[in-house]
């Protein structure tokens, strides 16, 4: 099996620390509920969160559904169900050459990942939390009294096999990374963030909300949960933001906070709560149009506003995303929703000739928003080969090579050559 090596530009190595995007919906490390039953996490607004679990007294098949979407599986608590890579004898040891091997073991006090110089074990941490839904892969972190690690190994889902966590060397074996804030405010739902220390940042780890759940979108809800406790014939939900009311600029907003790339924060992270103005808290640093910055954490907020599509009409992401259900890799569904606007026998129909194999309103996707190479992301096999790392583009538009390559595919499988 090829050992694939993560190489990341070096501007980007901050950010990556939390690359790849499992794990059940989990609550938190440490955390313990207040007397009412409540999660006693107040947001920096004064509201407080309800807590992971509450939502589905009365919002069961939502919840349910939920917890099973990349964002939901966005970080949890370190567990075997929750890391992906194998702790089998020959499947769980990364080597970066001769002398350093990183091994991934469980024992009865949990999973650890131990690192070997010449044979010798100099070092073992534990995988406490896991970064990632695991549809690109994950990554490991380890407390350190109140500060977050990044673990030197991840997981990387398409070779189903550890790898070098991005960025890091391949001639020594570091567990000296810490971990953002601005981190974690995209792979969780809420974090208290405490002093930093030597140059890290620490956190109150009995104030953590892990996955991105129901309040990250809909915003803290003790007050909601206990009104309607106590009022339980009341249908109308109060006390909760419902994102559909919102503002097109609102909607986008919520979703432009992890999905905009790289920003620049200037207030605190977890801050932000839907409903706001995120420029009052964070711009991007990413141009809105380039594919030079396409990576798993690249502006694919700039890219789709910046798409016709989006400029003529009045869509946002929820026009074609549902966030309670996993639809990854549903690429017919998604066509189905191009449909709502791009109908048969329309003007703006796709003018693509038919023909067998070919249904044109059951794949808009991989012709106008194909899956391409990121310029910034790409993989080193054991043998120095350059792997593309492939990330689908929210810039909708034509593609003409992909297009070719597409209807060569479908050609390919319907005409075999003789």
């Amino acid at each position: 099996m090829s050992l694939l090596k993560i190489n990341i530009r070096s501007t980007q190595v901050i950010i990556t620390a939390c690359f790849i995007a499992l794990l059940m919906l989990v609550s938190t490390c440490e955390f313990t509920k207040s007397d009412d039953g409540l999660s006693g996490i107040v947001h920096p607004s004064g509201e407080e969160f309800a807590g992971t679990g509450t939502c589905d007294q009365c919002h069961q098949s939502i919840a349910d559904s939920h917890a099973l979407t990349p964002h939901a599986r966005t970080s949890g608590v370190g567990t075997l169900e929750t890391v992906l890579g194998s702790f089998d004898s020959g499947k769980n040891t990364f080597i970066l050459n001769d002398r350093l091997k990183v091994s991934m073991e469980k024992t009865p006090d949990g999973l650890f990942q131990r690192a070997f110089v010449a044979g010798k074990e100099v070092d073992r941490k534990p995988i406490d939390i896991v970064i990632g839904s695991g549809r690109q892969g994950q990554t490991y972190l380890f407390w350190q009294e109140n500060t977050l690690f990044q673990l030197p190994v991840s997981y990387h889902a398409s070779s189903d096999s550890w790898s070098n966590s991005p960025g890091y060397p391949t001639d020594q074996i570091l567990f000296n990374r810490s971990i953002s804030a601005r981190c974690l405010e995209c792979h969780s739902t809420y974090l208290k963030i405490g002093k930093t220390i030597d140059g890290h940042e620490t956190f109150d780890r009995k104030q953590v909300i892990l996955g991105v759940d129901c309040e990250r979108c809909h915003g803290p809800a003790a007050k909601h949960v206990t009104f309607h406790q106590k009022n339980p014939g009341e249908d109308k939900g109060q006390y909760i933001t419902n994102p559909a009311q919102l503002t097109r600029k609102q909607k986008l907003d919520n979703c432009a906070l992890c999905h905009s790339g790289i920003r620049n924060n200037f207030m605190p992270s977890f801050s932000y709560k839907v409903g706001d103005d995120l420029d009052d808290f964070s711009l991007p640093t990413q141009p809105a149009d380039s594919g030079a910055t396409l990576d798993v954490h690249g502006n694919q907020y700039g890219l789709l506003t910046s798409s016709k599509c989006f400029r003529m009409s009045t869509m946002d992401c929820s026009s074609c995303h549902n966030v309670h259900t996993r639809e990854t890799s549903k690429l017919e569904l998604f066509s189905a929703r191009c449909m709502n606007c791009h109908k048969r026998g329309g003007d703006n129909f796709c003018k693509q000739r038919e023909f067998p194999g070919l249904v044109l309103s059951k794949n808009c996707i991989d012709c106008h928003m194909p899956a391409l190479p990121s310029r910034q992301v790409f993989l080193r096999s054991s043998g120095n080969r350059s792997t593309p790392f492939f990330v689908r583009t929210h810039l909708v538009g034509n593609y003409e090579r992909q297009v070719k390559l597409f209807i060569e595919k479908i050609t390919t499988k319907n005409f075999p050559a003789k």
